[in-house]
């Protein structure tokens, strides 16, 4: 059960596919049951909703009360229609509504429920349709920002996210992927299939206007691309409206063919507007380049009727007929999710530039959550509150940083990452005088260098177990086990497990009794015990082992001359049975 309070936060939802391809480390021979056997998935069913944007957009005074400017606020409210529904199954005794209340039922009064394949083609379509006016970020449109919370101010300013729209890139190239892999056809709600078909109409409608991207740097929005987005917002929120309540329960088949179609259209679109972004961005927004692109926008309307309706205080609510865009200044999220889509030159690409952009904290070595706020509107949020150097203003924030440094490894830049840790990046390679606090202990920020207390800076403040330290251990993982540890073979479909670590020699030791050849151990899964012996004496960078020893439970061993791990054992470690310890030799 959950319960509301206010607003919906605009990047959860990026997290899936995380989740998918974790589990899919461990159980490729899985995804094709994973996303299409189990037809079981409900659809979360919470009596609030978002409004739509004649009730939510407007019109009030700037801040210095001299004009008047549209404004996105109060964008969710509870819907009594849909808590009464809840409220009616009451159990008399405890006053409490049953748990099959927190799902979403057909016009029967039946559990509507789908594949895991089927909701990732809806929830890529939702946001498909949540594109911004210029078509480069996914709008904040119910109240609340993305990762960055103290950007709590840019969901009123019409604000939207690139991150959010890197995130939905990836999750619809996964569906292409696995649907054109696997050639099963993906039943979704009939409403959805409507959803679609407005979107594909107004896509139509696009491509005969003869549109083409001639002049970006324009920061209105082209009346072309404007109706495009009303019209497909339009289509949204009248999808919403359909499935208020409940979904009607028919379902509509799409094809593989069907959807690699439509999706690697819609690729291209987001492909369109993440150029935009990095043109709009390198040429109006401060310390972006080609390679580094912009984080958020806010939208300005140039141009409104008042449709009649007024806010909760009695302010005009008006329908908006023409946008301008503004480039919001540089963070670090939106390169560090930017990496998550491209290929590892281009990271490179991306890395040296952010090295000599002025998120780049020269003194302490370390890369702060964003670049300078001064001037900027008190509208973006609470982070305007603070001090820069402090907080979410231009401070180090670990988790951030953190999600930088791994993609950094995961993209394979192993030199460039090991520089950035050995340099201070992380709190074991801090100077722990300066950082404050124990080295073995995440902080949720730093005081960066731009704070105006020099004896302050570089301090961590208030200790954090969560964020920074879930990147940290998907870094361990990368660096001793590697990415993928149990894969299918492309022509036989066999299991077999394989170890490729991105180890560096200095990390390893020598142990007595080893007759002086380097070794790393650790345990995999917390109870097999795993030495590697660096025989070559070199980098372990996505070099896989030359023979494994696989040690029993019972003290027997087997030798294998192989890179790779058979099924039949590697299943056994993957269970945890009857393996004690795997020596791995390069």
């Amino acid at each position: 059960m959950a319960v509301f309070t206010d607003g919906f936060w605009a990047d959860h939802w990026t997290y899936y596919l995380d989740l998918v391809e974790s589990y899919l480390s461990l159980y490729p021979e899985g995804e094709q049951t994973l996303l299409f056997s189990s037809n079981n998935l409900r659809y979360f069913f919470s009596a609030a909703y978002v409004k739509p944007r004649c009730d939510k957009y407007v019109l009030s005074y700037t801040y210095d009360g001299q004009s008047k400017h549209v404004r996105q606020l109060n964008s969710t409210v509870h819907d009594p229609q849909k808590f009464a529904l809840q409220m009616a199954d009451r159990q008399k005794l405890t006053g409490w509504y049953g748990i099959d209340d927190n799902w979403q039922r057909d016009s029967q009064g039946q559990l509507f429920q789908s594949t895991p394949i089927a909701k990732l083609v809806l929830l890529a379509t939702v946001k498909y349709a949540t594109r911004d006016a210029y078509g480069m970020g996914i709008e904040y449109e119910a109240g609340k920002p993305g990762w960055n919370d103290a950007m709590n101010g840019v969901p009123g300013m019409i604000g939207s996210g690139m991150p959010e729209t890197l995130e939905l890139k990836r999750l619809i190239s996964y569906i292409v992927s696995a649907v054109s892999k696997y050639q099963q056809s993906v039943f979704i709600p009939e409403e959805l299939g409507e959803l679609i078909d407005d979107i594909e109409r107004a896509q139509q409608k696009l491509e005969e206007s003869g549109y083409k991207d001639v002049n970006i740097l324009e920061l209105n929005v082209p009346k072309e691309l404007f109706h495009y987005w009303d019209s497909v917002s339009s289509a949204r929120e009248m999808y919403r409206e359909k499935i208020r309540l409940n979904f009607i329960g028919a379902t509509r088949e799409l094809s593989p063919n069907q959807i690699s179609v439509l999706f690697n259209c819609w690729l291209r679109e987001i492909n369109q507007g993440i150029n935009r972004a990095k043109v709009i961005g390198s040429h109006y927004g401060i310390g972006f380049t080609s390679n580094v692109n912009p984080t958020y926008f806010s939208f300005e309307a140039n141009s409104w009727k008042l449709n009649g309706k007024q806010s909760f205080d009695g302010s005009p609510l008006v329908n908006v007929t023409s946008m301008r865009v503004n480039v919001l200044p540089i963070f670090l999220e939106g390169p560090t999710r930017m990496i998550r889509t491209v290929s590892n030159n281009q990271t490179r690409l991306i890395y040296n530039d952010l090295k000599k952009s002025e998120l780049r904290d020269d003194t302490l070595k370390m890369y702060t959550i964003s670049g300078r706020l001064e001037g900027q509107s008190m509208d973006m949020g609470r982070l305007m509150a603070f001090s820069p150097g402090w907080l979410e203003n231009q401070s180090v924030w670990l988790h951030m940083s953190f999600k930088y440094y791994l993609e950094l490894l995961r993209s394979k830049l192993y030199i460039e990452f090991y520089e950035e840790m050995l340099s201070g990046g992380m709190p074991p390679f801090m100077n722990a005088t300066i950082y404050g606090r124990s080295l073995i202990e995440c902080s949720s920020f730093l005081a960066s260098s731009a704070f105006q207390d020099p004896s302050v800076q570089g301090q961590g403040f208030v200790a954090r177990l969560s964020g920074a330290t879930a990147e940290f251990l998907n870094m361990w993982i990368l660096i001793f086990i590697g990415p993928k540890p149990f894969v299918l073979d492309e022509n036989t479909n066999d299991l077999s497990m394989q170890l490729i670590p991105a180890l560096p020699l200095w990390l390893f030791e020598k142990y007595p009794g080893s007759q002086q050849v380097p070794q790393v151990r650790f345990r995999l899964f917390g109870s097999i015990h795993v030495t590697y012996h660096n025989t070559i004496r070199e980098d372990l960078f996505d070099i896989p082992p030359r023979q494994y020893l696989i040690t029993y439970k019972d003290g027997s061993t087997l030798s294998l001359n192989s890179s790779t791990i058979p099924g039949d054992i590697a299943r056994k470690i993957r269970g945890q049975q009857l393996i004690d310890g795997i020596d791995a030799f390069f």
